[in-house]
């Protein structure tokens, strides 16, 4: 069985800043961070902020990935799944980290997106073998002076 990411019409689980998510193996690069809060940017935006709250410090812009792309999809495997209790009916969180690279130019990662199931209060980052998403979609082109 595999789960699609739902339409960008599905419902969208919220997660406020009282509720801690558990990365049980952290998020590549970040695997000593196991417990992490998603925080809502002020004002009418998109953006949230995924906020480690253990150990090492480290802080990420993010977004749906289907605000970037309408028709995104990712494939969340058997195991993926089991890994943060969802099953085909579970309404998950999606999230894409943003970067703002060396040039100025932002970007977003589509390839290896975080996803969140709010009723396990689990993550984890997904990393398809066969992603046709780029790792660095450009949001924002670098500055040209």
């Amino acid at each position: 069985m595999t789960r699609p990411a739902p339409a960008a019409a599905s419902v969208e689980a919220e997660i406020t800043v009282s509720q801690t998510v558990t990365f049980p193996n952290g998020i590549p690069g970040f695997e000593a961070s196991r417990r992490w809060v998603v925080l809502a940017a002020e004002g009418a935006t998109p953006l949230r902020r995924l906020h480690a709250i253990d150990g090492v410090e480290a802080s990420f812009l993010a977004l749906d990935p289907r605000q970037v792309l309408e028709g995104y999809r990712c494939e969340l495997s058997d195991a993926d799944c089991a890994r943060i209790g969802a099953d085909m009916t579970t309404a998950l969180l999606w999230l894409a980290l943003v970067s703002v690279e060396p040039n100025g130019a932002v970007t977003v990662n589509l390839r290896a997106p975080i996803v969140i199931n709010p009723k396990t209060m689990m993550g984890q980052q997904v990393l398809p073998h066969d992603s046709l998403y780029p790792l660095r979609h450009v949001l924002v082109e670098a500055d040209r002076e």
